[in-house]
């Protein structure tokens, strides 16, 4: 048996229960906005990183 180890949101950093999805949590958590501000903070900081 394998163990997989908790699932820690990007957006706000919480852990969730062990029988919790990350969509699901985005869905029911988070606005769109919120979702699409970490997604553009981070392709920003991947483009930084290549420059």
């Amino acid at each position: 048996m394998t163990f997989d180890p908790p699932v820690t949101c990007p957006v706000c950093e919480e852990v969730l229960e062990l029988d919790r999805k990350l969509e699901g949590h985005l869905v029911e958590k988070h606005t769109q906005q919120e979702v699409v501000r970490y997604v553009v903070s981070q392709q920003n900081r991947a483009e930084a990183l290549v420059r």
